[in-house]
């Protein structure tokens, strides 16, 4: 595999990793008998899949939002985890961009979860509905330990798994319905073209926390 093609895999399965980690944080038990002893955990919709992963790859959107809550709740951890993400310079050295799709920052799955489910970590499930097919995801017992063992052998990667804990307090139970519309009140984000991606709103955030004492 030419030079290329190795970074290439390498993103996909850091992508995986990332999917992963944000699938067994978010996921609650798996009530179906007939599937539950296998994979144990289940993740709701593909919509909030893709809401709280545009969180992760947009760290200046996330402390956005942070400081949205602060300014809700007045609680200094709000606050303090938005200055955190721009101390480390994360807008810099951890966005992944993601495309404008007609609803919004979108990206298909497919490669990963075919990474994840051919391991039997995680197995997709499409609902059928009248007016829609939801696509839900089970977390394997092996995903959960491979997640657990991930972190253990290579630390670096235990950023991704705090972050998903962060971004689903953040998102505080609401649906991915709800948190994309949240996610469409940027100006930024609702006015980029489809195809484009989505701009950074670093400098504005950057201003925001140097507004508040």
């Amino acid at each position: 595999m030419g030079q290329a093609g190795v970074g290439m895999a390498n993103t996909e399965y850091r992508d995986a990793v990332r999917i992963l980690f944000l699938l067994k944080e978010g996921s609650e038990p798996n009530r179906d008998l007939t599937t539950s002893e296998e994979y144990p955990l289940r993740f709701e919709g593909e919509t909030r899949l893709q809401a709280l992963d545009f969180w992760i790859r947009y760290p200046d959107y996330l402390a956005d939002e942070l400081l949205a809550q602060f300014d809700e709740t007045g609680d200094r951890f709000f606050l303090d985890t938005a200055r955190g993400i721009f101390d480390d310079d994360e807008p810099s050295e951890k966005t992944i961009p993601m495309l404008r799709r007609y609803y919004g920052a979108y990206e298909r799955l497919d490669t990963v979860l075919a990474i994840l489910s051919v391991r039997g970590l995680v197995r997709p499930l499409t609902l059928h509905h009248p007016t829609t097919n939801p696509q839900h995801f089970l977390v394997s017992k092996a995903g959960v330990d491979i997640a657990e063992q991930i972190v253990r052998d290579h630390p670096i990667f235990d950023w991704y798994s705090q972050r998903a804990r962060l971004v689903l307090r953040v998102a505080n139970g609401r649906g991915g319905a709800v948190l994309k519309k949240r996610q469409h009140e940027q100006k930024e984000y609702h006015d980029a073209q489809v195809g484009d991606l989505i701009p950074t709103i670093a400098e504005r955030v950057q201003t925001k926390l140097a507004e508040i004492h």
